[in-house]
């Protein structure tokens, strides 16, 4: 299982980000060694994102903490569940300005922090990537098994 660290809102950039520094980021934070066919974040996924109304437009190219915050979530969700289904959820989730108390509680969830209030879909949807990870760690281990074993092949009769 990663052992990454997720930021919370405070620390994320104060700055706006441009394309090429957000894929830079969001990929350091949210690559795992469990799936190597994941390519992580990229700036046509960001453009498809933004087309479809995921995220918000960029403002002069460059990026907020808001939709960096966005994408950090939806990168390390892509791999477990649609993207419309992630989109409708953080819309549910940040209607009434609670982005960052939203991101933050995904954040406390996937960094194994005591918190209050995590609504129930964030709690469920970070057990689901936990248990993803944790799923292709095990693969990983039993294909490495599998290679240092010699000629194991199973009977058919």
């Amino acid at each position: 299982m990663s052992t990454r660290v997720f930021p919370k809102w405070d620390q994320l950039p104060e700055l706006d980000l441009y394309l090429d520094q957000v894929l830079l980021y969001v990929n350091q934070l949210t690559s795992t060694s469990a799936n190597s066919n994941d390519k992580g974040l990229t700036a046509s996924m960001i453009n498809n994102y933004v087309k479809h109304g995921h995220i918000e437009k960029p403002l002069k190219k460059k990026y907020s903490r808001q939709q960096i915050a966005r994408l950090i979530v939806i990168t390390s969700l892509k791999n477990v569940f649609a993207i419309q289904e992630i989109s409708q959820t953080l819309a549910i989730l940040t209607q009434n300005q609670q982005s960052q108390a939203m991101y933050n509680a995904f954040v406390a969830c996937m960094n194994d922090e005591p918190s209050e209030n995590i609504p129930q879909v964030i709690v469920t949807a970070c057990q689901t990537l936990k248990l993803y990870h944790k799923t292709h760690q095990l693969v990983l281990e039993l294909e490495g098994n599998q290679e240092n074993e010699p000629n194991t092949q199973l009977k058919t009769e």
